[in-house]
């Protein structure tokens, strides 16, 4: 049952959260505690106190664990993998929904001719499932020619529409489309590597706007297309490759320890 887990790209961005190993200033921590440490052989004084040396020791234990292939998932890649889990074995699913995703949902084949027009292209709606390890995701656009991922969000109105790439919050989205390129890559043997997430400005059915909300908010079709569209690219680097995989064995080792502690917590 718990082998059959499988992480949708669209969440999983929680699994990458974190440094693989020591982050720089932590190697600053540990190289500076590590020469105090052997300079104290000669001089008593440089004896690391007793915080130094449990800081040390944690720091070394990390460091020891990386070189030998593990990692530790965040607290946040932790409680999305417990998510998971407890779903498989109570048997559920989170049910998910807002006027939101239903406006991307009603407008996004108007929001892709948009885009192609925008961007003088013939993309048709993705219908391939990626999957790959234990990783699966359905990317919205794939340019076979580029061998680019295009990924749309239909912003709800005007005011929550990104006008500039700064304004975009990416962390999340990031690894979804890297991971959608991680999967085409292995899939079909090409370098996937490019991806594009655009937030596209459309203007919102009549029936979803709520009746304190002016059309105004709403209403865009008569803006420049310029002004409708605002987009920042990713690129799938050789390094987002091995830590997609480091973390991906580090999701499924805690998995299934969290599994164990589920099934066996009353015996």
């Amino acid at each position: 049952m718990i082998e059959d887990l499988r992480f949708r790209a669209s969440g999983a961005a929680p699994l990458f959260a974190g440094d693989d190993g020591l982050s720089e200033s932590q190697q600053k921590t540990y190289d500076d505690y590590r020469e105090r440490a052997l300079l104290s052989v000669t001089d008593p004084k440089k004896k690391l106190t007793d915080k130094m040396k449990a800081e040390y020791e944690k720091l070394h234990q990390i460091k020891t664990d990386f070189e030998n292939g593990i990692v530790e998932l965040s607290a946040g890649g932790k409680t999305y993998v417990e998510t998971l889990v407890k779903q498989t074995v109570y048997k559920y699913k989170k049910p998910f929904g807002s006027k939101e995703t239903e406006k991307g949902t009603t407008v996004e084949d108007d929001a892709i001719d948009f885009l192609n027009s925008f961007f003088l292209l013939d993309l048709k709606k993705s219908t391939s499932a990626l999957s790959y390890g234990a990783f699966t995701g359905h990317p919205d656009l794939e340019d076979e020619i580029d061998l680019m991922i295009t990924d749309i969000k239909c912003s709800w109105s005007k005011d929550t529409f990104p006008a500039l790439p700064k304004d975009i919050s990416n962390s999340t989205y990031e690894w979804q489309l890297k991971l959608y390129c991680y999967m085409k890559s292995k899939m079909t043997g090409k370098e996937w590597r490019r991806a594009r997430l655009c937030y596209v400005l459309m203007s919102t059915p009549e029936g979803l706007i709520p009746e304190w909300e002016g059309d105004d908010l709403h209403y865009v079709d008569d803006l420049d297309p310029n002004l409708r569209v605002t987009y920042i690219e990713f690129e799938l680097t050789d390094a987002d490759i091995t830590h997609i995989e480091r973390r991906e064995q580090a999701a499924l080792k805690y998995a299934k320890e969290y599994f164990n502690q589920l099934i066996n917590k009353n015996k």
